[in-house]
């Protein structure tokens, strides 16, 4: 039997909750030991804290710590999940890369394209497994996507996605401490998120790439170019930092010639959320309705003799059950790869996720630049976008 796997998790907000339930149960299957969590502030590693949030997690027997380097250099791990908000990285991923122990990075992996690409650099010369939280992928009403889609040609996504801005619970990092807004919902704050495009539509984002065939090792569904608008808030409408724009325009061009629509609203003092999607290709489109996914197609004797009925062009698609929960079955994913090495059942790696990353930052590029298309390739590598990648010096 495989030794389980020792994790570490640095970042014990909502997210990092989150994995520590899951990884609770892949503690309670055998696969795992959680030997290490850090987080930055000392009450959220408070044991009684912990154990209200995690069923059957016994803090005392685990190392606790607000130090990360010296967790590092102190405790064995195989492995380290990173669940902290993008704006506060600060070369941690490479530290770990550097000790040559795999990483599990929650999106956005950072607001800064140059930071990212550093992470990248240092995986791939440390030759340690990465992946990111997209934990959507493991769906399978999207897995049911992905596979109709395969063999046909696509034309256009429309997303649709409209929340409040408060929609987003109290986070567990103490931003006040840190310069950023008082009431720590550093989501709905432009500075800390990055705007909602990049803090949240970077899942619709990846998701839209998932469809549409991303995998670790192939560029299918990769997107090539974004334009966007943003309706930037009024300086009278700013409570408590939230600052970030009323709606977003965006639009992405894949390298496949489909195009997408990517549209976000997040208003105050609204309190209800909904959303669409729609998936064209050369002959229907596929809607979400509800819990069933329908493709709208006539796959009958044409041209049809009379006008075809709804039961002749509406088709669910089969999906399987759901076995774990998304983020359960990312964790299991990536447990299985560091235990044996063998990478095929992940669904993303970090290098292969930058280009959602890069989608979503360069949708705030083009906005700054009133609605320029921006290559993607462009603005990872070439010196006219060298400021944009850059971090700044907040000291």
């Amino acid at each position: 039997m495989t030794a389980p796997v020792r994790i570490g998790l640095l970042g014990l907000g909502q997210r990092g909750l989150q994995h520590l339930n899951s990884l609770t149960q892949l503690r309670d299957e055998g696969l795992v030991e959680i030997v290490a969590l850090m987080d930055a502030f000392p009450q959220n590693l408070d044991p009684d804290k912990l154990r209200s949030h995690v069923k059957g997690l016994e803090p005392n027997a685990v190392h606790l710590s607000s130090d990360f380097r010296a967790t590092l250099d102190a405790v064995p791990m195989d492995a380290v999940w990173f669940a902290i908000p993008p704006a506060v990285h600060n070369g941690e991923v490479v530290a770990a890369a550097e000790k040559g122990l795999h990483l599990f990075v929650e999106k956005p992996v950072s607001l800064y394209l140059d930071e990212a690409l550093a992470m990248r650099r240092a995986i791939d010369q440390a030759g340690v497994i990465a992946a990111v939280g997209f934990q959507q992928r493991h769906s399978p009403q999207n897995d049911a996507v992905r596979t109709f889609l395969a063999d046909k040609k696509p034309l256009m996504i429309t997303v649709v996605s409209n929340s409040p801005l408060e929609s987003h619970n109290v986070k567990h990092t103490h931003t006040e401490t840190l310069g950023g807004p008082k009431n720590r919902v550093w989501t709905a704050n432009l500075e800390w998120s990055g705007s909602t495009v990049v803090e949240a539509g970077i899942h619709q984002t990846d998701l839209m790439r998932y469809w549409l065939g991303s995998a670790p090792d192939s560029d299918k569904g990769d997107i090539e170019w974004v334009e966007a608008n943003y309706l930037h808030r009024d300086p009278d409408d700013i409570e408590d930092g939230g600052d970030n724009p009323y709606a977003y325009r965006v639009a992405y061009g894949f390298k496949n010639g489909a195009v997408a629509n990517l549209l976000f609203s997040r208003l105050r003092k609204v309190f209800y959320s909904d959303g669409y999607n729609s998936l064209l290709w050369t002959h229907g489109h596929l809607k979400f309705e509800g819990r069933e996914i329908a493709a709208y197609y006539y796959d009958g004797e044409y041209p049809p003799k009379d006008r075809p009925t709804m039961e002749q062009l509406r088709h669910v698609l089969p999906t399987t059950p759901q076995q774990d929960d998304m983020t359960t079955a990312l964790d299991r994913a990536f447990v299985n790869a560091v235990a044996s090495r063998d990478t095929s059942g992940l669904r993303n790696d970090f290098a292969s996720s930058l280009n959602s990353h890069a989608a979503v930052l360069g949708a705030n590029v083009s906005d700054k630049l009133g609605g320029k298309r921006v290559v993607l390739q462009e603005l990872l590598y070439d010196d006219v976008y060298a400021e944009f990648r850059r971090k700044p010096d907040r000291k």
